[in-house]
Order: structure tokens, then sequence, then C-alpha cells
């Protein structure tokens, strides 16, 4: 952090879900070291508890698809005093790594679950209390996966294209009344969720920071760090944008990551 963002939270109060690692614990630390309140969900947030933040953290465990959830986020806000929220890090997902043909009912319900009905029921319990408030600020975690196909994750797929759908329909909704909403679609991250790929596929992962761009991943606080601004006040006027960080994943066209002769 520097002199810029020193501060850029102080007073707010935020609600970050999968916080207990990869993205989202970055976003939760980055969040308390700019003076927010904040509401970390995770199904394990034991890593979070030695905060140095005493009085601005508040970790909520269990499963974000849970029924119960939204309120029981809603309640621990209360706890930080008031009942406003100004931020909202939409943040948990799951992935699923299953061709089309081969995936079961189960596996394809258990991903919309977390990735897309959880995720829509938390923005609008919170979305009514910023329309309300005539203020707020929501970030979803998509995914490159948002924005394009991608072979053998067909559940995922659709969940990620269903969370850039939303963003940009809340966004329309909401903005009236004075709530941002954009996403973010992170590419090849070193994160939680991909800390297992990493260290059982090496030669994949290098075969993917290969075709990146910037020819590396990226981090959980380089990702944390777009989160941020996207809902701070610098970004007042930013409303339904759909952010690739992606080390320019997306600007290249797949048919040429295979390299052609120069002579």
């Amino acid at each position: 952090m520097d002199d810029r963002t020193a501060g850029r939270y102080d007073g707010k109060v935020a609600v970050v879900t999968g916080a207990g690692s990869g993205i989202g614990r970055a976003i939760t630390e980055q969040l308390l070291r700019e003076g927010a309140s904040v509401v970390a969900n995770d199904l394990d947030v034991s890593a979070l508890a030695a905060d140095e933040s005493p009085g601005r953290l508040v970790t909520v465990a269990g499963d974000v698809s849970a029924d119960d959830m939204p309120q029981r986020l809603l309640d621990a806000v209360v706890t930080l005093g008031g009942g406003r929220v100004d931020v909202l890090f939409n943040n948990a997902g799951i992935g699923s790594a299953r061709p089309a043909l081969d995936i079961r009912p189960d596996e394809w319900r258990r991903v919309m679950d977390v990735n897309v009905d959880a995720a829509f029921r938390l923005a609008t319990t919170v979305g009514r209390v910023m329309v309300d408030q005539g203020a707020g600020a929501i970030l979803n975690t998509a995914s490159v996966a948002g924005t394009h196909g991608l072979p053998s994750r067909v559940a995922y797929v659709v969940s990620k294209h269903a969370i850039v759908g939303m963003t940009r329909a809340l966004a329309v909704e909401w903005g009236p009344s004075g709530v941002r909403v954009n996403a973010i679609c992170p590419g090849l991250t070193e994160s939680g969720m991909s800390e297992r790929l990493k260290r059982d596929s090496p030669d994949y992962w290098a075969a993917r920071e290969a075709v990146v761009p910037l020819r590396r991943a990226g981090l959980s606080a380089e990702q944390a760090s777009t989160a941020l601004f996207l809902c701070s006040d610098e970004a007042a006027y930013i409303s339904g944008m759909i952010a690739e960080v992606d080390g320019g994943t997306h600007a290249l066209y797949a048919g040429y990551t295979v390299q052609r002769p120069t002579s």
C-alpha cells in the first residue's frame, strides 16, 4: 500500500465471500490495511483469525450457498455498527473440470448453487440495503471463462457467463439508485483454487504461462488491487464493466497461441 491508497476505505463497511484464501483473502487483507471494516465469509476462515485489526473484522464460517447465509452476513454487518454496507465483494466460487457428456447432475447443480445462485441471493440481499442507502458498490468475481469457451469446463464456463450477465443487468437496474456493479475476470492466477493445479501439473501450468502475453501467472494481490480500485470512490463513474485481469490473454486471438514461423 502506498500513500495514494492509505485510508482509501476509512469508515467503509465491506462484505467479502471466499475470503479464506487466494483472491478473497488478498481483498480482505488489503481492505483492512486501507481502513475498512470487513465481514469475511468462507468455509474455513482460520487464516484470518490472527488479524491485527481488532474490532474491524468479523468472520462468518459456512457454505455461501446456504439459504441463511445472506442474512447471517447482514447480521454480522450490524455488529460492526449501524447495518450500512458500502461494498460487496461477491468472490466465492468453485471449479469444475468435466466434459459436457460426462458431467453428473449433482456436480452441475453444485456449481450453479455456489457460483450463480449464492452470488445472486447475496447481491440482491445486499443490493436492497444499498438501494435504500442510495449508494454502494458490488464487485463480482467472474473469470476468463465468463467471456470465452474452455475445453472440459462446461459447468464452470456457464456459471461464469451467468455472473457476467448478472453484473451487466444489475448495473443497469440499480444505477439510478446510485449502486455500481462491476466484475473482474481473472486469468491464470496463483490463488487458492490453482494451488493444486500448479503443484500436480507443473508442465501444464508452464504451458499456460507461456501463452500469456506477459509470460507469467498473475498474483492474488494484483487481482485484489483491481477489485479495490473498482469499488473505490476513484471509480465512481465505472459501472457495468467486465474487467479482464489476465496479463493480456483476452487480447490474444487463440488461433495464434501456436507460434507462426517468422521467416
